[in-house]
């Protein structure tokens, strides 16, 4: 059976009217009371009357934008799912969602497809970009204009955003490395090569972060070889592996924090190198073959199809009340391991 509103005030010891003014935040209710109602909502799953909604969403259009540096990168086509799944699930609300796709991480490029989000009257923005001054000083500025940002799949240092949609990198690079410690414990010293998407996706830099911190912090001898930057291509990570084992042969391992795993794993294969200990992020499908060839060790994934929804719901909160700046809880993914014992 459905908690009422009736339910509510009398489990509150208020009245229907003060029920419904927290709810629809109409009218000042004291602040305890307040907070005793969202409460008492939350634990006896009241379910606002959606029809209600939807009527009132005839009358006001909720527009959000979303960016993500998706071209040439499948990962984000989960990404792109739940954003789909959440674009169903909220448009008789009056929920738009236009999406903006780039390749690759150019600063000017993130700018301007945000300028072309906020030229179709967005109202709210869910963000996959790049950690610079100007994009955190971008994202400031839409914020103090009333537009509620959501920073989607990767954070950005200093922005005053709704919230964040993603996972902990900091914590998959720890990950990343206890099973580093644990797979390869007959190699004296570990000469690692990063092939890394972009220096400027904060995400990339936690996973590099989580990595060296852990090991350092499991006492775990190793060296960072050289850090390349593939731009998400599986072209340019192919080029990068090959020269980098071409001309240190001491690397023993390779760590792919984004995108570009076919293309590192491509140039091991020509290698001819067995000894190498790989490992990368995402359950994709080069990911998936890698595994199961015995050329990647093991993979971290992140969930991204929740990010997408998560994102995007957020946004929808913000606009529609809800939810309020200050008061938004970011969403953090699991972080799952997967090995070719249940890769499938």
């Amino acid at each position: 059976m459905s908690v009422t509103v009736k339910d509510l005030a009398e489990a509150a010891g208020v009245s229907r009217g003060t029920v419904d003014r927290v709810l629809h935040d109409r009218g000042a209710v004291k602040t305890d009371v307040a907070l005793r109602i969202r409460a008492l909502a939350r634990e006896m799953g009241y379910v606002p009357n959606r029809a209600g909604r939807a009527l009132a969403a005839v009358r006001r259009r909720y527009r959000i934008g979303v960016l993500l540096p998706s071209v040439g990168n499948v990962f984000f086509d989960a990404v792109l799912d739940g954003i789909a799944k959440a674009q169903q699930e909220f448009a008789d609300l009056g929920v738009d969602v236009v999406i903006t796709k780039v390749q690759g991480y150019e600063e000017s490029t993130h700018l301007r497809a945000i300028d072309g989000l906020l030229a179709q009257q967005c109202q709210a923005l869910c963000l996959g970009t790049i950690s610079t001054p100007a994009m955190r000083d971008r994202i400031n500025e839409c914020s103090a204009k009333g537009i509620h940002v959501v920073l989607l799949n990767s954070d950005v240092e200093g922005a005053k955003r709704l919230c964040y949609a993603g996972s902990d990198y900091l914590k998959a690079g720890r990950t990343a490395a206890g099973m580093l410690a644990l797979i390869s414990g007959q190699l004296k010293v570990r000469r690692i090569l990063i092939i890394t998407g972009s220096l400027q996706m904060l995400g990339h830099n936690q996973r590099i972060s989580g990595l060296r911190n852990e090991l350092e912090r499991l006492n775990v001898p190793y060296e960072i070889a050289r850090v390349c930057e593939c731009n998400d291509s599986d072209i340019a990570a192919q080029k990068l592996t090959a020269a980098a084992l071409d001309e240190d042969p001491s690397i023993n391992c390779v760590y792919v924090t984004g995108a570009g795993v076919q293309g590192a794993g491509a140039a091991i294969i020509s290698s001819g190198r067995t000894d190498l200990t790989v490992f990368a992020y995402d359950d994709i499908y080069s990911t998936r073959e890698l595994v199961r060839a015995g050329i990647v060790k093991f993979v971290v994934c992140q969930q991204p199809e929740r990010q997408g929804y998560h994102a995007v719901k957020r946004a929808y909160q913000a606009l529609a009340g809800i939810i309020k700046p200050g008061q938004a809880e970011d969403f953090i993914t699991d972080t799952l391991i997967k090995i070719r014992s249940n890769i499938d």
